[in-house]
């Protein structure tokens, strides 16, 4: 039944969902941001990062606050462990300028928070 679940919460309709929890909760973009759903809305730069990580079958959103953008991509990945099984998210934070900013493995928590995996 926990596989079941699992492979919901991997599909791209959940794992967006995961990804726009994670940038909100986990504190990563300024509070007052705004999503930026059309991908010809995101700076040049972003774009060709969008469009290389959707190739690849990854995820994405964007924020953007004044003239600064954050776009997030994600993949999921297999849990960190038999006995802890959750999805983890393999996040990628770019900067308006298109350079990575952060890098990271993240899971939800049994309280409900997101935490980064152990390397």
């Amino acid at each position: 039944m926990e596989t079941l679940r699992l492979r919901a919460l991997r599909q791209p309709v959940h794992a967006e969902r995961l990804l726009e929890a994670l940038a909100t909760r986990a504190n990563i973009i300024p509070k007052n941001s705004f999503r930026i759903c059309d991908p010809d809305a995101l700076p040049v730069t972003l774009q060709r990062v969008m469009f290389d990580a959707a190739q690849e079958g990854c995820i994405w959103v964007c924020w953007a606050r004044g003239s600064h953008s954050w776009l997030f991509t994600c993949e999921t990945r297999d849990p960190t462990s038999p006995e802890r099984p959750a999805v983890v998210l393999r996040v990628k934070v770019y900067g308006q300028d298109g350079d990575l900013m952060e890098a990271g493995d993240w899971t939800l928590a049994a309280d409900g928070k997101w935490e980064r995996c152990a390397a």
